[in-house]
């Protein structure tokens, strides 16, 4: 994630290397002392390595070479840990800022005295949890450590500093912290800033490289601006100055608690609607889509699942309900404590469902856990729901058997620990692979969205199940018609179980339920697009080989698709028209539209905000390009150019898949072919043409941060593959006793080809379409891989399979 770092000064684009960092852009760079308040501005200390401290102040290490960065702890385990490979935190792009400036500008150290000493600008990250007992327990914050480091602060200093809050606190604490270093002060000045993160763990790397905004609140007076000014600097050499925000301390605080509740509240409204479609046969993906696209609305937080956890939300608004409270706005904080409550509720229904479907026992029945962290991509436990849910399966008799790439058994056992709940720790085991915490249980719970997740053998783990064999998808993430074809009975939030295909609907005065069976569900391109997974993907010459395969396994996995196909003469016609219609019966409908139709294209982006693109649709055939060379031009070129326009043209933009060749690399003589072989040497228009849609999607990426994956397939074979491919095309001479053509190659040696399966080429095209990046200056990539077989055979070896097959 660290090949290149964007950078935006004055509007312009600017690729920022991880070691970059040259001329002075801020009054920091370009002076060591402020001239105002006379504090050096080349050293910074941060009380705290946790999760707010470590990647922030990595992070300002990474982007201000010039400033000495000390991140301290009391902590003497934490810190050995932040100074060696096996850092105390998982997060995404972490540990490679660490490594690039560890012991050049960013150091980690438990002298917390001397760092205070050599630094006038004073981070405080440390932990601010929920009170345990005494006035506001279970929802007041306890500053005692924010205290602490007031205290500590004013005891080390050796002249004035800029105190700047990182963590999250409630109103008014920069004024309780301004009294302490008052009372203890002596001679010298404090400015107190507030400066709270808005970091998501799991993308906190990329949050702080690319944030939406930057606050800063400060004193409303001369002074306290100075010192806001002075972080800003900061902030400025990478962060647009029209994304950092000053305002006051009061308001800087309470954004902060703001934040976190309103995205908990979305978190709990889609939950409590998801309640209510599994009570109605509604589906929670399609009403959060349906409501996503209403722009007043937006499609973030809303996906429906077992609940939040993680420091933040639960513990921000408990603190806001309490401030509430102590301002006497009683309506108020009962508002506020309702989401929380059906944060705990959806826990609590969730694991009941559990155990009632398992026949209202689950007594020494093996439980397989997927997932123990409260989301992906990190390794935090805080206030997981899967706390609540294990306990409770716990409690009810199960032997939970957990499997988590990242969370660990002594930390999972700890937050156990710190909730006051007693465990069983012959109940809780972490199972060192998904296989084998599967292997004999009753049911496979998932509780945290991993990735990998979505890549697993289901079908393997069905057999190695007691059945009946249950799944319980607490992340709505898995294929349910994939799973319920393998053989499991599947409960997904916010989805109703079904009912023999039928709608029952129970009268308001009578406890029977009336049946009635749906009409014929007519095909529609938005019914197509309903999606399970959250992805919606324009597929391109879905009547083609590749293109008919793929449409129908993203379908199956739960994917929203629709395809498009210009049905072109290059073979019958009447061939792709059959696949299209055999696609209509795994619900995927190709409509009539060229790539060259920008109209059409922008028309149907716009109806039906593709998350996706699997772009298949090209002119094919080598030799057939030197009898009509400009149909390879407007399709392959001219189509996929104004495919790219309109997809930057939306908002946001689409991932693109693309199909490239094999045979781009034409002359080349080395074997086997490597991705970073230079291919300069096409050996026909169609393999140029395939050399010419890689040159573009470099070059969209770069420009307007279009976001590629190519794939370089090798000769696919199968059912309902192409009639002019070798296969086809020799079976049927065999059949009607006509002679082959077979080319050599130099010297009258063999040519020996890739020969690859259909089935594994849409592999290849479902892990490219989950491995592709967003399309965001910051996020895009553009990457090029082969796709094919790795064992290589001659054509006379395939001539001779058809004739055995052929008896």
């Amino acid at each position: 994630p660290f090949e290149s770092m964007y950078l935006t000064v004055h509007g312009a684009p600017t690729c920022l290397p991880i070691e970059a960092a040259a001329t002075p852009t801020s009054l920091s760079e370009a002076m060591p002392t402020h001239p105002t308040l006379g504090v050096s501005v080349d050293s910074i200390c941060c009380i705290g390595a946790g999760y707010v401290g470590g990647p922030t102040c990595a992070t300002i290490a990474l982007k201000c070479p010039h400033i000495k960065v000390t991140i301290v702890d009391l902590n003497e385990a934490r810190i050995a840990a932040w100074n060696s490979d096996d850092l105390p935190i998982y997060e995404p792009g972490l540990a490679e800022v660490v490594k690039a400036r560890r012991g050049k500008n960013l150091f980690f150290s438990t002298d917390v005295q001397g760092a205070i000493q050599e630094s006038d600008i004073i981070f405080a990250s440390v932990n601010t949890p929920t009170k345990v007992s005494g006035v506001g327990a279970g929802r007041a914050a306890d500053l005692r450590y924010i205290e602490s480091v007031g205290r500590t602060v004013a005891q080390s200093a050796n002249r004035s500093k800029i105190i700047i809050e990182k963590s999250t606190v409630p109103v008014k604490t920069a004024e309780a912290l301004s009294r302490v270093l008052a009372a203890n002060k002596g001679p010298h000045t404090y400015w107190i800033l507030s400066n709270p993160e808005f970091l998501a763990e799991g993308t906190a790397m990329k949050d702080l490289a690319f944030p939406d905004r930057v606050l800063i609140g400060g004193a409303p007076t001369e002074e306290g601006m100075a010192a806001a000014g002075v972080l800003a600097d900061i902030y400025a050499t990478w962060v647009p100055r029209s994304r950092i925000l000053t305002t006051n301390l009061w308001s800087s605080e309470l954004s902060k608690l703001v934040a976190n509740a309103m995205l908990a509240q979305r978190v709990s409204s889609i939950n409590s609607i998801s309640q209510l479609c599994e009570r109605t046969g509604a589906d929670v993906a399609e009403v959060s889509r349906a409501i996503g696209t209403d722009s007043r609305i937006g499609p973030k937080f809303l996906n429906a699942s077992i609940g939040f956890g993680g420091s933040c939300f639960q513990k921000d608004i408990l603190n806001l309900v309490y401030i509430c409270e102590s301002e006497g706005l009683h309506e108020a904080a009962k508002y506020w404590q309702q989401v929380v409550d059906m944060n705990e509720h959806q826990k609590a229904t969730f694991s009941g469902k559990i155990i009632s479907s398992l026949f209202n026992t689950v007594t020494n029945k093996k439980i397989s856990v997927f997932g123990f962290a409260f989301k992906k991509d990190t390794g935090d436990v805080r206030e997981t729901p899967a706390l609540s849910v294990c306990h409770m399966l716990m409690q009810d008799g199960a032997v939970v058997h957990v499997y988590d790439p990242k969370v660990k058994r002594e930390d999972a056992l700890a937050e156990f620990r710190y909730h006051n709940m007693d465990v069983d720790e012959r109940r809780l085991i972490f199972a060192p692979s998904p296989a084998s915490a599967v292997e004999g249980s009753h049911a496979i719970v998932v509780l945290t969205e991993w990735d990998e997740f979505k890549t697993y053998d289901y079908g393997a783990f069905y057999e190695k199940m007691m059945k009946p064999a249950f799944l319980f998808d607490g992340r709505a993430l898995l294929s349910r018609a994939a799973l319920e074809g393998i053989g499991f009975e599947v409960h997904a939030i916010g989805q109703a179980r079904p009912q023999g295909g039928c709608m029952r609907i129970r009268e308001a005065d009578g406890p029977l339920p009336v049946t009635f069976a749906p009409p014929p569900r007519q095909l529609t391109p938005a019914g197509c697009c309903a999606s399970t997974t959250g992805r919606v993907i324009l597929v391109t010459g879905t009547a083609g080989f590749v293109g008919f395969h793929a449409a129908i396994a993203l379908r199956t996995r739960g994917d929203g698709v629709l395809g498009i196909d210009n049905f072109n003469g290059y073979y019958p016609p009447s061939f792709k028209r059959a696949r299209a219609k055999a696609l209509e019966e795994h619900g995927v409908l190709t409509l009539n539209v060229d790539l060259n139709d920008a109209e059409a294209l922008s028309s149907l982006f716009k109806e039906h905000r593709f998350t996706h693109v699997l772009a298949l649709a090209a002119q094919a055939g080598v030799r057939y390009a030197t009898k009509d060379p400009q149909s390879y031009v407007k399709s392959n070129i001219e189509g996929f150019v104004n495919l790219a326009e309109v997809a930057r043209a939306q908002d946001p933009m689409p991932r693109i898949v693309y199909a490239s060749s094999s045979s781009v690399y034409g002359l080349n003589t080395k074997v086997p072919f490597a991705e970073d072989d230079v291919v300069d040497q096409p050996a026909s228009l169609y393999a140029a043409t395939k050399k010419s849609n890689e040159m573009m999607a470099h070059t969209y990426r770069h420009v307007y941060g279009l976001s590629f994956i190519g794939l370089r397939f090798f000769t696919v074979y199968g059912p309902w593959g192409r009639p002019d491919m070798a296969a086809f095309s020799f079976t049927k001479k065999i059949m009607t006793g006509e002679p082959l053509k077979i080319f050599q190659g130099p010297n009258e040696s063999e040519l020996e080809r890739d020969f690859t399966y259909i089935d594994d080429i849409t592999k290849g095209c479902i892990a490219a379409v989950d491995k592709v990046t967003p399309s965001t200056k910051q996020t895009a990539m553009n990457k090029v891989y082969n796709l094919g077989n790795k064992d290589p055979v001659t054509v006379s070896y395939l001539v001779d399979c058809i004739e055995t097959a052929l008896g």
